[in-house]
């Protein structure tokens, strides 16, 4: 056991401490994901209120999402370069102080094309911050807690991320766009608000974080360069394989999504809209249930059987509609995918926070994260043709088959009863 001067030179606060730092993190996230949940109501809905275009509305969605797919190397590099904790203040305030001028100009009544390109602008911005906020702050875990409280931390994190993103901000975001579209991008901004100053509350206790989160690499000339964090990943075998099945299960989730809106409200299932979202949250409610049910399950079965467990769930939720069009097994198979999905994401990143080295946690994760999302589009675009040229059925069927078939490199690079702890 590290003594308290130890302690301090390693940059790990003691399991009380650390608590209370975790406390502190948390209370941050989950503010700012709660504003994020609002965000993801307000761009599309005040894109519909400024214009009747609906490729404009589209291109406010592009705009939000397009640097999810471009900036996460970029965003990985400056995370492993600064203080991650001051890095997390500034972009939330940087989005508040975007969302701030779109409430300016709301209320000063400016034309609805000016709105409608600072509305694009301010995306672009509100996605920029999104991004290092999640990467910074999936660098900063390992520091705050110690490693076997790793999948507990980030079943905290991630479960209320899915709360929040889904069950509460969404909601409430068109509700307040209902009331005033001012009261939706002003409460955003607040949020943001009060998630820099939950950060700015770590002050003194969380600057060995700081110092802990950015030694220098062995090598201080891979600092400045962009591919750093891509060719860390592909020399830890682990890593590079669960992130090449990401790409492909992302793809294939992204492709069940293109299709099922067409599948189970214009075709033979027959939701209405608000029955179409009502089945998206099933697969929210079970994201959250997976996550809580992830650190029992990590220490009472291992990483492996979990991890397969998800690849399994995921075909049962992709192939269901492939065989039938009864919303009753469609709904139940959607739940248990967002089960594994809640399970997969808390083991996987807290194996990854295990086997990186602190210092390039940042670059790994937007490597990681350029990977999976792009794989997002790819599977949407397959899927839009393949479903022209023979139906959705076809479609659901081949990402289920190529889903299944990510069980071979999984059970071949993790060995049974493998806890991840070791670093290759």
């Amino acid at each position: 056991m590290l003594t308290p001067a130890a302690q301090r030179r390693s940059g790990r606060p003691d399991q009380r401490e650390g608590g209370r730092i975790f406390a502190r993190l948390w209370a941050a996230t989950a503010s700012a994901n709660l504003g994020d949940g609002l965000v993801m109501a307000l761009i599309p809905l005040l894109a519909v209120h400024l214009t009747a275009s609906s490729g404009l509305v589209a291109g406010a969605k592009l705009a939000h999402t397009l640097p999810w797919a471009v900036a996460p190397l970029l965003v990985g590099l400056l995370v492993d370069s600064m203080d991650r904790r001051r890095l997390i203040i500034f972009f939330h305030l940087f989005r508040a102080a975007a969302l701030s001028a779109l409430l300016a100009a709301l209320l000063l009544g400016t034309g609805a094309f000016f709105a409608l390109c600072l509305l694009y602008l301010v995306a672009l911005c509100l996605a920029v911050g999104e991004s290092v906020a999640d990467i910074a702050t999936t660098a900063l875990v390992p520091s705050v807690v110690p490693r076997h409280r790793l999948e507990w931390a980030n079943s905290w994190i991630r479960g209320t991320e899915s709360v929040l993103n889904e069950f509460v901000g969404l909601p409430l975001g068109g509700l307040l766009i209902a009331i005033g579209p001012a009261w939706a991008v002003g409460g955003a901004g607040g949020l943001y608000l009060v998630a820099a100053a939950a950060m700015v509350m770590l002050h003194g206790t969380s600057q060995r974080v700081a110092q802990a989160s950015h030694r220098p690499d062995a090598n201080g000339r891979d600092r400045h360069q962009l591919t750093t964090g891509v060719r860390l990943l592909w020399r830890n075998r682990p890593l590079r394989t669960l992130t090449l099945m990401s790409t492909v299960m992302a793809g294939c989730w992204s492709a069940w999504l293109a299709v099922l809106v067409v599948y189970t409200v214009q075709g033979p299932v027959g939701l209405s809209p608000a029955g179409y979202g009502l089945l998206l949250t099933a697969l929210g409610a079970g994201a959250v249930i997976g996550a809580a049910l992830a650190p029992r399950l990590a220490r009472a079965l291992g990483i492996r059987p979990i991890l397969a467990a998800d690849v399994v769930a995921c075909v049962v939720m992709l192939g269901t509609p492939a065989v039938s069009a009864d919303i009753a097994p469609i709904a139940c198979a959607t739940f248990l995918g967002g089960v594994g999905s809640g399970l997969w994401n808390v083991v996987v990143i807290s194996l990854r926070q295990r086997l990186v080295p602190h210092a390039q946690l940042g670059r790994v994760s937007g490597a990681i994260r350029s990977l999976g999302w792009g794989g997002m589009p790819l599977g949407a675009a397959l899927a839009a043709g393949l479903t022209e040229l023979a139906g959705p059925r076809p479609a659901f069927a081949t990402a289920a088959l190529l889903t299944a078939l990510m069980l071979i490199p999984l059970l071949r690079v993790l060995p049974p009863g493998g806890s991840g702890d070791e670093r290759p």
